[in-house]
């Protein structure tokens, strides 16, 4: 049973379906600025400049829930991957 989940990990892994050392955090949206790119969470934490590359969801607005994946370090967020707004 644990050799096939590594199995299946490892697959998904390969087709590049889940990122391999990304974190994620859901949370409130306190603002959204889409002319500088900056999104603050209700719990203050701050995304500055968020690359144009990283898609934004048009629903994406204050109040809404949203996950965002990142590659994050000791330094904190190296870069973001993919904002998704939750239903």
């Amino acid at each position: 049973m644990a050799i096939r989940g590594f199995v299946l990990g490892a697959a998904f892994l390969a087709a590049g379906l889940v990122p391999a050392s990304a974190d994620s955090v859901t949370a409130s949206v306190e603002t959204w600025n889409p002319a500088t790119r900056t999104l603050v969470l209700s719990d203050k934490t701050q995304f500055q400049t968020i690359s144009s590359s990283v898609a934004v969801p048009d629903t994406l607005a204050a109040g809404k829930t949203v996950t965002i994946h990142y590659n994050g370090s000791e330094n904190g967020v190296d870069s973001i991957l993919s904002i998704e707004v939750q239903p």
